[in-house]
Order: C-alpha cells, then structure tokens, then sequence
C-alpha cells in the first residue's frame, strides 16, 4: 500500500454546510434516538444496501464515532460527518485546510455516490431492529444497523403465512423446504425452486442454473443428466410466492418470530413448521 498527500481545493470547504463543528455526543452508543434534545449518538457499524430506491451491487459499511461516518480503513479518506440540528440528522463534509495524508486503496464503486447522497438534513425515524430511516421531502434512505444476532437462516420447513402484505388465507396450505443455499416446493421434480444467498439483511436469489447438453466432438466429460421433472398439478398462488421471492432484496425477523422476504414491491411472509 503506498500513500500519497491529496490537496482538497477551496471548493470543498466553499460548498459544505456553514455552521460550528458538531459537539461530540454523549452515552454508549446503545440507541440512535434523541432524548430531550441530546444529540444523536451513532456510535457503532452501520451499512447502506440502498440508494434513491435501487439496490447497490455491493453492501457499503461504515463505521461511527460520535461525529463522523467512515468507510474503513479510515486512511482512505471517505468518510462524512454528521450533527443534530433541530432534532434531524445533518451529513456534511467540514472544511479542510491543507494537505491530507491518505492511503492509495480501491473502495466500492458505489461508496462516493453513497457519501453524496448522504449529505444533507434529514427526519429521522428508528425502526423496532434498530435500522433508521432518512427521509427529506420524496427521498428516503436506510441506514442498517449491524445486527447483534447471527444473520437469519432460511435452512428448515416452512409455511407461507402471507404475500405482499395479506394472509395467505387459502383453503389450502403452502409449504416450502430449504437448505443454505436454496428453497424449494416438494416434490423436488416438479423443478419449483430458488437459489439464494443472504448477507446480513440483504437477499438474493436466482433461479437454479441446468447445464447445457455436451455438443459433439467436445473435450469435456459428459454433463450429468439433468434432474427428472414430473408432470404435478401445482398450487395456484405457489409460482406469485415464488416470483415474489425471486424479486426480493431484503430478509428479516418479524416481531412473531417469522421471516418476512421483501423488495421491488413484493413480500412473502414464512413460518417455521
């Protein structure tokens, strides 16, 4: 790693929010809301999945003191600072005067579009997993909490409980299986299924990939035969379950201790059986 200076231009410190330097914040960090006019204590890791209501390809992490925001390693130079301000959370870039020494390291495509448009005031809502949600006017943006637990695991028997916010109140019940990596409608051969991954609170899934056949001639060992599929009957809301599945970028806990996977418009709701 080599470091070099980087000079920040005038411009910088012409174009940041005027105003004194933030007070630094009290308590231990347990809790982003302002009692009484205290000001908000961040202090912790926090990480932003979403930007102007599109997924980032990557997860930015940040970690807060009592004032400032900053992308690890802190010699990278991307960090912002924050504030209270009359009871909203305000991201600035203070004014800086000379040389700075940082450290010559690639970072997230996404990170300085993240840093942009945190900058700004904002209302500020927590939510009951600890995340907060920003808002100014039309815009709203999520700051994640670092989850205490470990992150949630789909691996077990399932049941749907509800889809884009309704009960699944049918007269009949919807059942799904799930290892670490995929889920599924039994039986396995009607070929009803997701791959995912789940990172923190962040879900992806796909479609399992099938192997082209083995042109003539080729080189490489025969693929194995692809997976029988039987003719069944299925469900009729079990393909929305899983179109909603496969469209959703979030997983979670519920209150009542299910599984809410959510995103781009959609949810479905699980519980353990």
């Amino acid at each position: 790693m080599r470091v070099m200076p980087v000079i920040f231009v005038a411009a910088l410190a012409a174009c940041a929010p005027q105003g004194s330097e933030p007070a630094p914040g009290g308590g231990d960090g347990a809790t982003a809301s302002t009692q009484a006019g205290q000001p908000y204590d961040l202090r912790g890791q926090w990480s932003v999945a979403r930007l102007n209501g599109q997924t980032l390809d990557t997860r930015i992490p940040f970690t807060a003191s009592s004032d400032t925001f900053t992308w690890e390693p802190a010699c990278a130079g991307q960090q912002i600072a924050y504030r209270t301000v009359d009871g909203r959370i305000e991201f600035y870039q203070p004014p800086r005067e000379g040389d700075r020494i940082v450290c010559d390291i690639g970072y997230p495509e996404p990170l300085p579009r993240v840093i942009e448009g945190l900058e700004g005031r904002w209302d500020v809502e927590q939510k009951g997993n600890g995340n907060l949600v920003l808002t100014r006017g039309k815009t709203r943006l999520e700051l994640e909490k670092a989850p205490a637990q470990p992150q949630v695991s789909l691996a077990g028997e399932w049941r749907v409980a509800g889809i884009d916010g309704r009960e699944f109140n049918e007269s009949y019940g919807l059942a799904l299986s799930a290892d670490e990596s995929e889920l599924w409608w039994e039986p396995r051969c009607a070929g009803v299924a997701v791959e995912y991954r789940i990172e923190g609170t962040r879900f992806s899934a796909h479609r399992p990939a099938v192997a082209p056949p083995p042109t003539a001639g080729s080189a490489e060992p025969p693929a194995a035969p692809a997976p029988a599929v039987c003719a069944i009957g299925l469900p009729e809301r079990l393909q929305e379950v899983m179109a909603a599945i496969r469209a959703a970028d979030r997983i979670e806990r519920t209150r009542a201790n299910g599984v809410l996977i959510s995103g781009n418009g959609g949810s479905v709701t699980l519980f353990g059986q």
